[in-house]
């Protein structure tokens, strides 16, 4: 008698058709086994890329945000440079009126700015931990699970007839898998070139802010000077 057995997994439902009058021998069993390990190990894929890509988006979020801010700092910054007579204003011809700094506030906000960009530091790291660390763990071939899982049904449809799953059943699944997988797959490597496009603007960030700090307490310096000549 043939019976359907639907095994409910995360990644795609198993479907397979058995024959009721065959005992599985064990190299059915040892495939089978296999096969649904291969699900296990492409849903935990699937999860840890979804966990990780959020994480980048949220870390981009944080980069984009930072460089919006540093472009207000560097306004600010400027105009401050220009009073103390270390660079000219460029277009100051196009200010209308007098031109007020918070210089507190001004300062504030790049200390504000400095502890964000530490705080995103600590987030980085770790990403580029885990992102080093599933670059490693890539197999031959490009495949993000170990490639023993796509032969290990091999043995199985050249002896059909001492099986007790139907092959016909088992390939149709199996090609449904292999579909989930590929979509992994794709996935797994969206996130790697995410995970570069993220670290790469981290670093312009960096780069960025390290050049404006340190203009910063340039003028720090000579802001502390001036107001110590004019006590």
């Amino acid at each position: 008698m043939i019976r359907t057995i639907l095994k409910k997994h995360p990644l795609k439902n198993i479907t397979l058709d058995f024959d009721d009058q065959i005992t599985p021998p064990p190299f059915e069993q040892k495939a089978l086994q296999f096969y649904y390990e291969a699900h296990d190990k492409t849903w935990e894929i699937k999860e840890h890329v979804m966990k990780i890509q959020s994480e980048l988006k949220a870390a981009d979020d944080i980069i984009a945000d930072l460089s919006f801010r540093r472009l207000g700092m560097e306004q600010e910054l400027e105009i401050l440079e220009d009073w103390l007579g270390v660079t000219e204003l460029e277009d100051k011809e196009f200010f209308d009126g007098e031109i007020t700094i918070d210089i507190g506030n001004f300062f504030t906000i790049c200390d504000k700015h400095n502890l964000d960009l530490q705080n995103l530091y600590e987030k980085i790291l770790i990403l580029t931990e885990t992102y080093n660390r599933d670059i490693e763990n890539i197999y031959e071939d490009d495949a993000v699970i170990d490639p023993k899982y796509f032969s290990a049904l091999d043995e199985l449809y050249p002896r059909y007839e001492e099986v007790s799953v139907h092959t016909v059943s088992l390939d149709d699944d199996h090609q449904s898998f292999l579909e989930e997988y590929g979509k992994v797959e794709a996935c797994f490597f969206h996130y790697t070139e995410l995970a570069r496009e993220v670290f790469n603007k981290y670093k312009h960030l960096v780069d960025a802010a390290q050049a404006i700090y340190h203009r910063v307490e340039i003028v720090d310096r000579l802001l502390r000077d001036k107001l110590k000549r004019s006590e």
